[in-house]
C-alpha cells in the first residue's frame, strides 16, 4: 500500500487530484495539509483523509511512514512546500509551473540532486495517450522531416465538464469588495517596462507553460528565439532542436465561456500531424490524433484513458519501482527558462531577475 501525504486543499486538489487518488487502489492518503486549517479539514472530511495539518514540516514530523508527497497548491508556495520534502529524501508531486520565480525553481532542482530525491512535475498533457502517440510517430519519422509546427492555444471554458466528475468543491467565500475612499484619488501611475516583463513571464509559466512543455516534447528544446510579441495574442517563432520553426500562438481574446480551442499541428517533409484538444477538465473527451499522408489521412485510436488520472498512476508507479519521472524537475526548470528567453525578446533591455 502506497502511504501519500497532499498539500493543498484548493478546487484543483478537491475536482481532480482527490478523487483520481481515491479511485486508484493501493493508494492510501493519510494526511492533508494547507495553510488555512480550516478549509483543509473540511476537504479532509469531505474525502476521507484521517489527518490534517497547517504546515508541511509539521506534517512531515508527524507522518514518519510517508512513501511520497503532492503538492497542489499556488506556484508562489511550490518551493517552500517541496523543498522540506525534498530535503528528507521523499518523492514529490507537484503541479506545473516548477515554481514562480527561476531562483525558486533552480533551489527545487538544487534540492533534489542533493538528496537524490525524486521530483515529478504535472504536466498532465504529456501523459495523454494521444500526444504519446504523437510522440512516438514523430520520433519515428513518420512525417519526415518536421519543417514547421504551430502550437495554438486560445483558451476558453477550461473547467467545461467538471462538475461531472461528481465531487464536492469545497471554497471559501468570496471577500466583499472594498468601500470606494472618500473623494477622488489620482490614476495609477502606468507599470514600467521592468513590471511589464515580469507580468508577462508570470503569465507564460501560469497559463501557457503547457504549450512550451509540448513543444519542447515534440520538436525538441527551444535553441534560438526568432521574434516575439506581446500583446492579446502573444506570439513567439522560435527554432527547435529538431529543426523545426515553431509558431506559439497564445492567448486570444476568446471569453472564458468560449468554446475550448487549444491544437498542435506540425508539417513534415512527407506528411502533417494535428492534436485537438478538450478542455482540461472535461472527462470522457478524448484528444484526437490525425495524421495526413500522401496515401490518405489516419485517425489512430489508442483507447481512453484521463490524462490527470495517468499522470498520477505514473507518479505511483514510479514509487513503486523506484523509476525516474518522464516529466521531472529539470525539464520543468528548462520549460521556465524557454518562457524567460521568450518574454526577454519581447522586453529588451530589461535586466530584473525573473
Amino acid at each position: 500500500m502506497l502511504r501519500l501525504a497532499l498539500v493543498g486543499a484548493g478546487p484543483v486538489m478537491q475536482r481532480i487530484h482527490l478523487p483520481s487518488l481515491r479511485a486508484m487502489a493501493g493508494v492510501e492518503v493519510l494526511a492533508l495539509a494547507d495553510i488555512n486549517r480550516e478549509l483543509g479539514a473540511r476537504v479532509a472530511a469531505a474525502f476521507g483523509v484521517a489527518r490534517t495539518y497547517g504546515d508541511v514540516t509539521e506534517m512531515l514530523d508527524a507522518e514518519r511512514e510517508l512513501d511520497g508527497v503532492v503538492v497542489i497548491a499556488g506556484k508562489q508556495w511550490h518551493a517552500s512546500a517541496c523543498i522540506p520534502v525534498l530535503e528528507r529524501g521523499l518523492p514529490v508531486f507537484t503541479e506545473k509551473p516548477l515554481a514562480s520565480t527561476l531562483a525558486e525553481g533552480r533551489a527545487m532542482v538544487a534540492a533534489a540532486r542533493a538528496s537524490g530525491a525524486r521530483l515529478m512535475v504535472g504536466y498532465m498533457k504529456r501523459y495523454d495517450p494521444a500526444v504519446r502517440e504523437a510522440e512516438r510517430r514523430l520520433a519515428g519519422g513518420a512525417l519526415g522531416q518536421v519543417r514547421y509546427a504551430r502550437v495554438h492555444d486560445w483558451g476558453g471554458n477550461f473547467v467545461a465538464g467538471s462538475q461531472g466528475v461528481g465531487t464536492l468543491q469545497i471554497a471559501e467565500p468570496a471577500p466583499s469588495p472594498p468601500s470606494p475612499p472618500a473623494g477622488a484619488s489620482p490614476p495609477p501611475p502606468p507599470p514600467t517596462r521592468e513590471q511589464l516583463r515580469r507580468r508577462a513571464f508570470d503569465q507564460w509559466i501560469e497559463v501557457w507553460i503547457h504549450d512550451v512543455n509540448l513543444t519542447q516534447g515534440l520538436f525538441g528544446s527551444v535553441r534560438e528565439v526568432l521574434w516575439s510579441h506581446e500583446g492579446s495574442p502573444k506570439l513567439v517563432l522560435a527554432r527547435c532542436a529538431g529543426g523545426a520553426e515553431v509558431l506559439l500562438e497564445m492567448g486570444g481574446p476568446q471569453p472564458g465561456g468560449s468554446v475550448w480551442d487549444e491544437t498542435v499541428e506540425a508539417f513534415g517533409t512527407t506528411g502533417r500531424l494535428s492534436l485537438t484538444f478538450g478542455p482540461p477538465f472535461l472527462r470522457h473527451a478524448p484528444t484526437e490524433l490525425r495524421i495526413q499522408r500522401p496515401g490518405g489521412v489516419e485517425v489512430p485510436h489508442m483507447g481512453y484513458a484521463e490524462a490527470f488520472t495517468e499522470e498520477l498512476r505514473s507518479f505511483c508507479h514510479m514509487l513503486l519501482t523506484d523509476g525516474q519521472p518522464s516529466t521531472d524537475g529539470e525539464m520543468a526548470l528548462a520549460d521556465m527558462e524557454a518562457c524567460a528567453r521568450f518574454v526577454d525578446a519581447a522586453h529588451p533591455g530589461c535586466q530584473d531577475p525573473l
